[in-house]
């Protein structure tokens, strides 16, 4: 298990429990037309309080276990609002641990170079913490500034997967890229 806050030049990376549901979906509601265009499709009680309060109980379970690592960036001049988050899903295969990763950055937020902040602070942890080397993410084709992200960080493209996630009610593809965290630190 990875420490539960982390400080660099200009964020705050924390991970939240259920106590944090009315920030994080203040996050959803201010981006629900960016995230939504590239996220999978949303259970109808998603925009609500307690269907976050449950989620961050059970991310904050899976964090406690060490499978599953999320977290919440906020503004180090504005500590208060939750502006994006990082996460990794933690598996296991052949005793070689690998994770998946996810971002998102509040619209009002983007090309800053702040999810890119982010994302190499939590690799240090998911390198150290966890043992992992290898990191995957899967990427819509059309989500350039995610592509961008992911180019930078040092990921490359390995395969499409096609109709994969449905999105917006729509199947669709994703590309899968892949990076090892020693050949970007």
């Amino acid at each position: 298990m990875g420490p539960g806050i982390r400080y660099t030049d200009n964020l705050i990376l924390k991970v939240e429990n259920e106590d944090s549901a009315r920030k994080v979906l203040e996050l959803y509601q201010r981006n629900r037309t960016a995230f939504e265009r590239f996220e999978p499709t949303r259970p109808n009680d998603f925009y609500t309080v307690e269907y976050h309060r449950q989620i961050l109980a059970r991310e904050y379970k899976m964090y406690i276990s060490g499978t599953f690592l999320r977290y919440y960036i906020f503004l180090k001049m504005r500590p208060c609002r939750i502006i994006g988050s990082v996460n990794f899903n933690i598996y296991h295969d052949n005793d070689k641990p690998f994770a998946e990763i996810g971002y998102k950055i509040d619209a009002l937020h983007q090309n800053q170079g702040l999810a890119y902040e982010a994302c190499m602070s939590a690799f240090a942890v998911i390198k150290r913490d966890y043992g992992i080397n290898r990191v995957d993410a899967r990427i819509h084709p059309d989500n350039e500034a995610s592509k961008r992200l992911a180019e930078k960080i040092g990921f490359t493209p390995i395969r499409l997967e096609p109709k994969c996630a449905n999105i917006l009610g729509k199947y669709e593809d994703l590309i899968r890229y892949s990076v090892n965290i020693s050949d970007i630190q």
